[in-house]
């Protein structure tokens, strides 16, 4: 565990040269660790800045993995795990924060976040709110967080201890890698780093810390909230495609252009649909109860191919979440779900 911790931590902070964090290790399974004083900014004056940079409007996208993993567990053993429930949260929380952070501070540093592009995600650098050091130092922190509760909950989980490292270090590299190392957003393939951290496998976490086994089960039931995840995804990098081009940034929706572009947004909107529908048929009518959203998803169909993009992250956001939360309800209620 220390060894993980050494290799992620010195890579985030490998371009933050003033950042004096020394780690030694001393045994396999200890370290011993020499942190810089927390700067003041964190203990008083800017705490607003510091809650703005992990960006928390966002983790809806972290947290509902969690509450369906939860909820599918719930379904397969009639048991429910409060105290894991919450610290399960807590760490995927935890890393999603580090992962906003290490995305703010990439995207500072390569000059994707300008002051004067409006539609930059998090201002708190550009408008020297805070310093890299600053975020550099914040994002580490909650790495280190995360990985302390992460080591709660294998103390209290059932789970075999080398089947959830796996699938929690494979999240927390993913959040790293998203911009921080090779910078995988860079080149059109973040979006689907993104998807598979907050969605199947953060599921497949929740799964496994209460249930202590690994299942196809949470991974497939999970697809249709991940494909509206990653409509939210695509309809910000849509919205933001000529800014991107001017500085040489590569996504999805510049490969594709506008039609295709068109098009794959469709498709991610309406399959979960088809999906709901055919789970109606065969496993629970309940599971129609979140079809009853489709009205607003053709409206957004609408408005994306008359190129009304401002504010159409905003508005699929809101698509996700009843659609999420009616669809964990049906998970809870219906007599027979697939796979379980």
């Amino acid at each position: 565990l220390a060894r993980v911790l050494y290799s992620h931590f010195t890579s985030f902070l490998y371009l933050a040269p003033r950042l004096r964090l020394n780690f030694q290790i001393t045994t396999l399974t200890s370290c011993t660790v020499r942190c810089p004083a927390m700067p003041a900014a964190i203990v008083g004056t800017h705490i607003g800045d510091y809650v703005s940079a992990i960006r928390p409007w966002s983790f809806s996208t972290s947290l509902i993995p969690v509450v369906l993993g939860n909820a599918l567990s719930y379904r397969s053993t009639g048991v429910i795990n409060i105290p894991l429930l919450l610290l399960t949260a807590l760490s995927v929380l935890a890393v999603h924060g580090a992962g906003n952070l290490v995305n703010t501070y990439y995207d500072y540093m390569k000059g994707v976040d300008r002051a004067e592009n409006r539609w930059t995600g998090n201002r708190v650098l550009v408008d020297r709110r805070l310093t890299p050091n600053q975020v550099a130092t914040f994002g580490a922190a909650l790495y280190g967080v995360g990985t302390v509760i992460f080591a709660v909950i294998v103390s209290l989980s059932s789970a075999r201890i080398d089947r959830l490292a796996l699938l929690f270090f494979v999240g927390l590299s993913g959040s790293f890698l998203y911009t921080g190392g090779i910078g995988l957003k860079y080149y059109a393939v973040g979006d689907v780093v993104i998807l598979l951290t907050f969605g199947p496998l953060s599921v497949l976490f929740a799964y496994t810390v209460q249930t202590g086994c690994l299942s196809l089960a949470p991974i497939v039931l999970d697809i249709p909230l991940a494909l509206h995840v990653e409509a939210v995804l695509h309809a910000k990098h849509a919205r933001d495609a000529d800014f991107h081009r001017s500085v040489d940034l590569l996504t999805l929706p510049i490969i594709l252009g506008r039609t295709l572009s068109y098009f794959f947004f469709t498709l991610l909107l309406f399959i979960p649909y088809f999906t709901f529908i055919f789970m109606g048929f065969y496993y629970s009518r309940f599971f129609w109860i979140p079809a009853a959203t489709v009205l607003y998803a053709f409206d957004l169909e609408k408005k994306f191919r008359a190129g009304h993009l401002t504010d159409m992250p905003e508005k699929t956001v809101r698509l996700h979440l009843p659609v999420a939360f009616l669809y964990i309800f049906c998970c809870l209620l219906a007599g027979r779900i697939p796979f379980l």
